[in-house]
C-alpha cells in the first residue's frame, strides 16, 4: 500500500482496544478528514474518511489483490478476528479524495539511486513518456522522505515528511527535496497508475450476512499483486545473458557514472510503445542486477531478444562506444546462437 509521508497524527494504538466506528466518528469531529492504517503480519487495511462519511476502505492480504469499498463491512471482518497496529494520518480537505480515490497501481521491481540518476533527469525522461503514477523518494537516514505524483508527465504535487495535509503542489517543497538529495544519497522507486479500477467488494445481504460472506468483483491489483508469468531458460536466453555481460562491460569501460543496466531499462521505458513487452511495468521481461535475463513464456523470446539488442545499441551509441561494442560481440561465443535464429547482432 502507499501511505502519506507526513508525520502521523497518532501512532501506537491497537485495534483490540478500539470501537472502530465510534473512533472514526471521534476523528471526524477532531481532525475532519484523514485515514486509519491497520497493519498485521499478513494483512493491511486502510480507511479514508472526511468529516461526514467514509470515502473508501481498502483491504489487502500479502501477495493478493487489494479490495475496495465505500462501506466498512469488509474491513470489520478481519478487525473482529485479530488485532492490528493502528496509525492515523491527517489529510486535509484538498487531498483526502485524491488519496481515498487513488487508482490501482503497480510498483516497478527495481529501484534507482541518486548517484546514478539525478531526480530531475528521471522526471524529464518520464515526462517524455507521459508518465502517470508516482516516484517514492527515500533518503539514507530519513525514512519515508517523499512521494511525488504525476499525471501524463506533469508533476501534480507531493507528500513530504516535513509537510502537513497529505499533498503539496508547492515548488518550494520540491526544491527542498532536491536540496536534500544534493547532500545525501537517495533511492527512487516508480509506481504506475493503471486505468483499471480497484477491485470492489460487496457483502451479501442474506440470513448469513453476519458471517461476513464476501463476493469479489472485477479483481485488480492495488500494489504488487501481479503473479509473475512462468519463465524458462533456453539457449537463446543464455545467449542473451552473455550479450548483456558484453554490453555492461563495454559501457563500464568508459567509466561513466551511470549504471549500464539502468540506462538500458530507461531505454525500455522510452520505447515501450514499440517494445511493450520490455516495459518494466508489464513484468514480462526482466533483467536482474547481475545481468540475468528472464522472459515470460507468454511472449516471443525472439521478439524480446531483438528489442533488448536494439535498446542496448542505443545506449552504446549514446556513449559513442559502437566500434568497441562491435569488436567485443565478434569475440562472443554465443553469437552463433543468435545467427541460427536469424537474430542480427549488428546495428
Amino acid at each position: 500500500m502507499l501511505l502519506p509521508r507526513e508525520k502521523p497524527y497518532l501512532t501506537g494504538l491497537n485495534s483490540y482496544y478500539l470501537d472502530i466506528e465510534k473512533f472514526i466518528q471521534h476523528l471526524q469531529g477532531e481532525i475532519g478528514s484523514g485515514c486509519l492504517y491497520f497493519t498485521s503480519v499478513d494483512q493491511e487495511l486502510l480507511i479514508y474518511f472526511d468529516e461526514y462519511d467514509i470515502v473508501q476502505g481498502i483491504i489487502q492480504e500479502s501477495d493478493e489483490p487489494a479490495l475496495a469499498s465505500d462501506q466498512l463491512a469488509h474491513i470489520m471482518v478481519p478487525l473482529q478476528k485479530k488485532s492490528f497496529q493502528v496509525t492515523i494520518y491527517y489529510l486535509d480537505a484538498d487531498s483526502i479524495f485524491f488519496w481515498g480515490q487513488m487508482p490501482a497501481f503497480r510498483r516497478a521491481q527495481d529501484t534507482l539511486t541518486s548517484d546514478k540518476m539525478r531526480l530531475p533527469d528521471l522526471i524529464f525522461r518520464l515526462s517524455q513518456k507521459k508518465f502517470s503514477g508516482f516516484i517514492e523518494v527515500n533518503i539514507k537516514g530519513k525514512k519515508d522522505c517523499a512521494v511525488l505524483f504525476f499525471h501524463e508527465g506533469q508533476r501534480r504535487g507531493g507528500s513530504y515528511y516535513w509537510g502537513t495535509g497529505g499533498l503539496s503542489a508547492s515548488d518550494t517543497d520540491y526544491n527542498t527535496l532536491l536540496g536534500i538529495l544534493q547532500q545525501n544519497k537517495g533511492t527512487y522507486r516508480l509506481g504506475y497508475f493503471s486505468s483499471d479500477p480497484l477491485a470492489s467488494m460487496t457483502v451479501e445481504s442474506s440470513s448469513s450476512a453476519d458471517s461476513g460472506q464476501e463476493t469479489l468483483q472485477n479483481e485488480q491489483t492495488r500494489d504488487g499483486g501481479i503473479t509473475s508469468a512462468q519463465e524458462s531458460v533456453s539457449e537463446l536466453n543464455k545467449a542473451l545473458n552473455a550479450f548483456i555481460t558484453v554490453f555492461t562491460q563495454t559501457v563500464k569501460s568508459k567509466k561513466s557514472k551511470t549504471d549500464p543496466l539502468i540506462d538500458l531499462k530507461l531505454k525500455f521505458l522510452d520505447f515501450s510503445e514499440i517494445y511493450s513487452f520490455l516495459d518494466p511495468y508489464n513484468h514480462l521481461c526482466k533483467i536482474e542486477n547481475n545481468g540475468t535475463v528472464t522472459i515470460a513464456k507468454t511472449i516471443s523470446e525472439k521478439d524480446a531478444a531483438e528489442g533488448i539488442i536494439d535498446c542496448a545499441w542505443m545506449v552504446v551509441e549514446d556513449n559513442k562506444l559502437h566500434k568497441k561494442f562491435r569488436a567485443a560481440l565478434l569475440e562472443m561465443e554465443e553469437q552463433e546462437i543468435f545467427q541460427a535464429l536469424g537474430i542480427g547482432l549488428e546495428r
